[in-house]
Protein backbone atom coordinates (compact mmCIF):
# COMPACT_ATOMS: atom_id res chain seq x y z
CA UNK A 1 0.00 0.00 0.00
CA UNK A 2 1.68 3.20 -1.35
CA UNK A 3 -0.26 5.45 1.03
CA UNK A 4 0.61 3.37 4.38
CA UNK A 5 4.08 3.42 3.75
CA UNK A 6 3.79 7.38 2.91
CA UNK A 7 2.32 8.01 6.15
CA UNK A 8 5.19 5.25 7.87
CA UNK A 9 7.71 7.64 6.74
CA UNK A 10 6.12 11.64 7.16
CA UNK A 11 4.07 10.63 10.58
CA UNK A 12 6.98 12.01 12.38
CA UNK A 13 5.02 14.17 15.16
CA UNK A 14 2.25 12.35 17.84
CA UNK A 15 0.21 14.95 19.39
CA UNK A 16 -2.46 14.68 22.50
CA UNK A 17 -5.63 16.24 22.70
CA UNK A 18 -8.51 16.39 24.68
CA UNK A 19 -11.37 16.77 22.10
CA UNK A 20 -14.05 14.53 20.48
CA UNK A 21 -14.67 14.22 16.20
CA UNK A 22 -16.48 14.67 12.34
CA UNK A 23 -17.81 13.59 6.97
CA UNK A 24 -15.66 13.48 3.62
CA UNK A 25 -16.32 15.13 1.04
CA UNK A 26 -14.95 17.89 -1.55
CA UNK A 27 -16.32 21.02 -1.32
CA UNK A 28 -15.86 24.83 -3.16
CA UNK A 29 -15.36 27.35 -0.32
CA UNK A 30 -16.50 29.98 -3.17
CA UNK A 31 -19.08 28.58 -6.04
CA UNK A 32 -16.95 28.44 -9.38
CA UNK A 33 -13.89 28.94 -7.47
CA UNK A 34 -11.39 25.91 -7.91
CA UNK A 35 -8.44 27.34 -6.42
CA UNK A 36 -10.40 27.85 -3.52
CA UNK A 37 -11.38 24.69 -2.97
CA UNK A 38 -11.14 22.34 0.49
CA UNK A 39 -11.24 18.60 0.14
CA UNK A 40 -11.15 15.98 2.85
CA UNK A 41 -10.16 12.24 1.98
CA UNK A 42 -10.73 9.30 4.23
CA UNK A 43 -8.49 6.43 3.64
CA UNK A 44 -11.43 3.86 4.78
CA UNK A 45 -13.45 5.69 1.20
CA UNK A 46 -12.32 4.00 -1.84
CA UNK A 47 -13.53 6.85 -3.82
CA UNK A 48 -11.21 8.72 -1.49
CA UNK A 49 -8.19 7.00 -1.36
CA UNK A 50 -8.13 6.56 -5.30
CA UNK A 51 -8.50 10.45 -5.30
CA UNK A 52 -5.68 11.24 -3.20
CA UNK A 53 -3.28 8.50 -4.91
CA UNK A 54 -4.95 10.30 -8.79
CA UNK A 55 -3.86 13.95 -7.19
CA UNK A 56 -0.23 12.74 -6.14
CA UNK A 57 0.64 15.31 -3.93
CA UNK A 58 3.72 14.31 -2.12
CA UNK A 59 5.24 15.50 -5.38
CA UNK A 60 4.23 18.83 -5.20
CA UNK A 61 3.88 19.54 -1.76
CA UNK A 62 7.68 18.81 0.55
CA UNK A 63 6.78 17.90 4.34
CA UNK A 64 8.05 20.61 6.44
CA UNK A 65 9.58 17.86 9.02
CA UNK A 66 12.04 16.52 6.55
CA UNK A 67 15.59 17.69 7.64
CA UNK A 68 16.36 18.92 4.22
CA UNK A 69 13.54 21.20 4.18
CA UNK A 70 12.88 22.86 7.34
CA UNK A 71 16.14 22.52 9.00
CA UNK A 72 16.10 26.06 10.71
CA UNK A 73 12.05 26.60 11.33
CA UNK A 74 11.63 22.93 13.12
CA UNK A 75 10.45 24.90 16.51
CA UNK A 76 8.03 27.11 14.47
CA UNK A 77 6.89 24.07 12.66
CA UNK A 78 5.99 22.18 15.79
CA UNK A 79 4.36 25.34 17.56
CA UNK A 80 2.08 25.96 14.27
CA UNK A 81 1.26 22.55 13.78
CA UNK A 82 0.52 21.68 17.74
CA UNK A 83 -1.89 24.87 17.41
CA UNK A 84 -3.30 23.74 14.24
CA UNK A 85 -4.55 20.53 16.25
CA UNK A 86 -5.64 22.24 19.53
CA UNK A 87 -8.47 24.29 17.48
CA UNK A 88 -9.39 21.28 15.56
CA UNK A 89 -9.81 19.69 19.23
CA UNK A 90 -11.74 22.70 20.18
CA UNK A 91 -13.67 22.72 17.24
CA UNK A 92 -14.89 19.40 17.63
CA UNK A 93 -15.52 19.55 21.95
CA UNK A 94 -17.80 22.64 20.42
CA UNK A 95 -19.57 20.82 17.62
CA UNK A 96 -20.62 18.37 20.51
CA UNK A 97 -19.05 15.46 18.09
CA UNK A 98 -19.45 12.08 20.35
CA UNK A 99 -17.35 9.23 18.77
CA UNK A 100 -19.64 6.49 20.66
CA UNK A 101 -17.09 3.46 21.19
CA UNK A 102 -15.92 2.55 24.37
CA UNK A 103 -12.05 3.27 23.30
CA UNK A 104 -10.32 5.82 25.53
CA UNK A 105 -8.89 7.48 22.59
CA UNK A 106 -8.75 7.58 19.30
CA UNK A 107 -6.29 7.78 16.68
CA UNK A 108 -5.72 9.52 13.75
CA UNK A 109 -2.88 9.58 11.27
CA UNK A 110 -3.41 12.66 9.02
CA UNK A 111 -1.80 14.50 6.31
CA UNK A 112 -2.50 18.10 5.27
CA UNK A 113 -1.87 19.74 2.60
CA UNK A 114 -1.27 23.46 2.42
CA UNK A 115 -1.07 26.74 0.34
CA UNK A 116 1.64 28.85 1.08
CA UNK A 117 -0.01 31.18 3.12
CA UNK A 118 -0.93 28.36 5.17
CA UNK A 119 -4.68 27.55 4.10
CA UNK A 120 -5.44 24.06 4.27
CA UNK A 121 -6.18 22.74 0.38
CA UNK A 122 -6.30 19.07 1.14
CA UNK A 123 -6.49 16.84 3.96
CA UNK A 124 -5.94 13.21 3.99
CA UNK A 125 -7.07 11.11 7.75
CA UNK A 126 -6.84 7.56 8.67
CA UNK A 127 -8.87 6.86 11.84
CA UNK A 128 -7.01 3.43 13.33
CA UNK A 129 -9.59 2.68 15.62
CA UNK A 130 -11.83 -0.12 14.00
CA UNK A 131 -14.70 0.50 16.40
CA UNK A 132 -15.49 3.69 15.14
CA UNK A 133 -18.23 3.01 12.72
CA UNK A 134 -18.05 4.64 8.89
CA UNK A 135 -21.28 6.99 9.99
CA UNK A 136 -18.59 8.46 12.95
CA UNK A 137 -15.64 8.89 10.14
CA UNK A 138 -18.34 10.82 7.64
CA UNK A 139 -19.62 13.00 10.65
CA UNK A 140 -15.45 13.53 11.30
CA UNK A 141 -14.60 14.48 8.32
CA UNK A 142 -17.64 16.95 7.31
CA UNK A 143 -16.38 18.53 10.81
CA UNK A 144 -13.10 18.46 9.15
CA UNK A 145 -14.05 20.27 6.26
CA UNK A 146 -16.01 22.83 7.71
CA UNK A 147 -12.77 23.53 10.36
CA UNK A 148 -10.30 23.72 7.11
CA UNK A 149 -12.71 26.40 5.16
CA UNK A 150 -12.06 28.52 8.04
CA UNK A 151 -8.91 28.08 9.55
CA UNK A 152 -5.19 28.19 8.62
CA UNK A 153 -2.12 27.32 9.89
CA UNK A 154 0.10 29.80 11.11
CA UNK A 155 3.63 29.06 9.46
CA UNK A 156 3.96 29.91 6.07
CA UNK A 157 6.53 29.04 3.40
CA UNK A 158 7.21 30.54 -0.21
CA UNK A 159 5.39 27.37 -1.70
CA UNK A 160 2.68 24.88 -1.12
CA UNK A 161 3.94 22.26 1.88
CA UNK A 162 2.61 19.35 3.38
CA UNK A 163 2.74 17.98 7.16
CA UNK A 164 1.69 14.93 8.76
CA UNK A 165 1.24 13.04 11.93
CA UNK A 166 -0.41 10.95 14.25
CA UNK A 167 -3.19 12.90 16.82
CA UNK A 168 -4.61 10.75 19.91
CA UNK A 169 -8.28 12.49 20.63
CA UNK A 170 -9.78 11.69 24.13
CA UNK A 171 -12.59 10.07 23.95
CA UNK A 172 -15.16 10.87 26.86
Amino acid sequence: MKIRNCFKVFCLVGIFFVSCGCIAQNVETQAGDKENTVSVYNIDNTKDRAEYARLDLDSTHPNLLNPQISQSDYNEVIKSWTDLHQRIGKYLADNEFKWEVEDSTITIVQKIYFKPDGEIKNYFFKIQNDEVTREKKEQFGSLLLSFARKNRISFQKEEQFAQCGKTRYYNH
